[in-house]
């Protein structure tokens, strides 16, 4: 059959083995029709993935994808190709007579009340190993016919199947519990086939540039070290290349361009020589941090560097911009007290935002991540695949304010004292915090804890508050965490109804009202008590929906903002 989509909502709604509604009909997805291999760093993407998948891996859910991902499993990332499209296929081939309600095995018979009318059963088998199945409905043993009532709710116990001829009770329900045909274990379940339980997708997003020369200029002018460099000093100017350079991001532009180490060296020496003068190094190799978590904290500042390459406008910067009077004032009297009161280094524009989002699998059965076995999509050879869409969108860049944030851990009891500038604040940070990965459980709070929890619910909040705004589902817009460094960005989901050019509007004339609303909207839940003596935030105050949230939902609690030792009651 043919029916059109967009490449976004294909992405998420017509992924290999789920099941869709098209034309009044329930289809099958099979397969994408000759995808399209993206440019990605498949380094990056697997890095992505690892982490993406942590909380089926520590639950033994993950099926060894984890521990093959390490060992070098290959990877297949594709995206759509939209002159062919997805192929689709009807099922389940349960057919139902929509006049006298008989379940047929083809609808292209005419039933036994002389009608030629069939519809579907709505109902299908599913098993956590990842096995769908038709319903099996046996039929009225005397005259072989069965028929179905369904009393119009979506509960699988009140079906009842009879006799049309007869009239006794054939089965009630659809016999959950019994071995999957698939893995012969049982917990055979059943459900509405468009149902979360039955089919979740799961996905990761990554800053992605579509041209390679963009991570080429990075890597030539000094890679990851310089990057970080740049963002300890508050990411001055547009981009790490316009900085000057130090003696080991010199040396390290070099060896990315293939010179070798020695001859590189030898160069730094003889342009210091002739009167080069090399900015003052980070005093990296001083500081008391893990190769592993330097190489971390590089690895998301250079996301970062790459994520504002095509340009980026600051919110502290449009005072300078050439306006009316009325905008003038909104800039330099409205703006910094603002962004102040919120606990804001710096806002950014990004109209730029290269983004890639990636679903890797799914799961069914419902419940958290983790919860239940993941099935990792395969591609040519066995390869994992990743069904992707890369895109350039609209985002905010939110920087937290170092300073603040540390403050806020020594009020804590998690720092000892408080840094006197900026840049010793992100050091401190950097040394001190291990960001949890996406599946840990954290019984004592850390430095990393902390920060990622209190980012995450600073983000959550704000892309509420956006969606106020603009009158918009909340699920249009989604979030990208660098909690290393405080950032955050709240993009335009390009699956969502977020009309481009609605942050910039935000951006331009609303950004003191959305971060007063930050500050100074309702902090309780809805369904307080019971959230705040719980996890502290739920769908009714904090929750968005996958793929909005990259963390699933984990590392958010309003008590972080709000309350005695809440940040923006700290800061506002």
């Amino acid at each position: 059959m043919r029916e059109s989509r967009s490449a976004s909502q294909i992405l998420f709604s017509l992924l290999p083995q789920q099941t869709v509604d098209l034309k009044g009909r329930i289809w099958r997805v099979d397969e994408w029709l000759d995808p399209i291999p993206l440019a990605v760093d498949v380094s990056a993407i697997r890095k992505r993935l690892i982490s993406a998948i942590d909380p089926w891996n520590r639950s033994n859910n993950d099926s060894g994808a984890t521990a093959e991902l390490y060992a070098g499993h290959s990877i297949d990332v594709v995206g759509l190709n939209k002159s062919r499209g997805v192929h689709v296929e009807a099922w389940p081939k349960t057919w139902i007579c929509t006049d006298c309600r008989r379940l047929g095995t083809s609808r292209t018979s005419t039933c036994r009340c002389g009608k030629r009318r069939w519809g579907q059963l709505h109902f299908v088998g599913y098993h956590d190993c990842g096995y769908l199945a038709e319903p099996w409905i046996p039929r009225c043993q005397a005259h072989g016919e069965v028929a179905v009532r369904t009393p119009g709710s979506s509960n699988v116990s009140d079906l009842v199947f009879y006799c049309p001829i007869c009239h006794q009770t054939v089965q009630r329900g659809l016999g959950g519990g019994r071995p999957c045909p698939g893995c012969r274990r049982p917990g055979l379940l059943y459900n509405v086939h468009r149902a979360a339980s039955v089919y979740t997708p799961h996905s990761f997003t990554m800053v992605n540039p579509p041209r390679p020369e963009q991570m080429r200029d990075l890597l030539t002018q000094g890679g990851t070290s310089r990057c970080l460099d740049w963002v300890l000093d508050g990411m001055p100017g547009s981009k790490p290349s316009l900085q000057a350079s130090t003696r080991r991001t010199f040396v390290e532009g070099l060896i990315a361009q293939g010179l070798p180490k020695i001859a590189a060296e030898a160069a730094a020496d003889a342009a210091a020589t002739q009167g080069h003068a090399f900015s003052g190094d980070a005093d990296l190799d001083e500081l008391d941090m893990r190769a592993d978590r330097l190489e971390a904290a590089r690895d998301d500042a250079f996301d970062l560097a790459l994520a504002v390459h095509e340009g980026r406008r600051g919110a502290s910067d449009l005072k300078t911009e050439p306006v009316g009077p009325e905008l003038a004032t909104l800039y330099t009297e409205n703006y910094p007290p603002a962004l102040g009161r919120a606990g804001v280094e710096e806002i950014d524009l990004v109209d730029r935002f290269p983004v890639l989002r990636g679903v890797f699998g799914y799961s069914r059965g419902g419940g958290q991540a983790g919860d239940k076995r993941l099935v990792m999509f395969r591609g040519r050879g066995g390869a994992y695949r990743v069904h992707a869409d890369a895109a350039e969108t609209e985002a905010l860049l939110v920087r937290l304010d170092p300073l603040k944030v540390c403050a806020w851990l020594y009020h804590r009891g998690l720092l000892k004292s408080v840094p006197s500038t900026a840049r010793e604040a992100r050091l401190v940070i950097l040394g001190d915090s291990n960001v949890p990965e996406r599946g840990d459980d954290i019984s004592t709070e850390t430095i990393g804890s902390a920060i990622l929890t209190l980012l995450h619910s600073y983000t959550h909040r704000m892309i509420r508050q956006l969606a106020v705004m603009a009158g918009i589902d909340r699920e249009s817009l989604a979030e990208y965490l660098v909690p290393r460094h405080l950032a955050a960005f709240v993009y335009a989901g390009t699956r969502g109804d977020f009309v481009l050019g609605g942050l910039q509007a935000v951006f331009e004339t609303d950004l003191g009202l959305l971060l007063d609303r930050q500050v100074n909207s309702e902090s309780r839940c809805p369904l307080d008590p019971g959230c705040s003596r719980g996890a502290g935030a739920c769908l009714a105050c904090l929750h968005l929906g996958e793929p909005s949230c990259t963390h699933y939902n984990r590392f958010l609690d309003r008590s972080y903002l709000f309350g005695r030792t809440g940040y923006l009651t700290m800061v506002g």
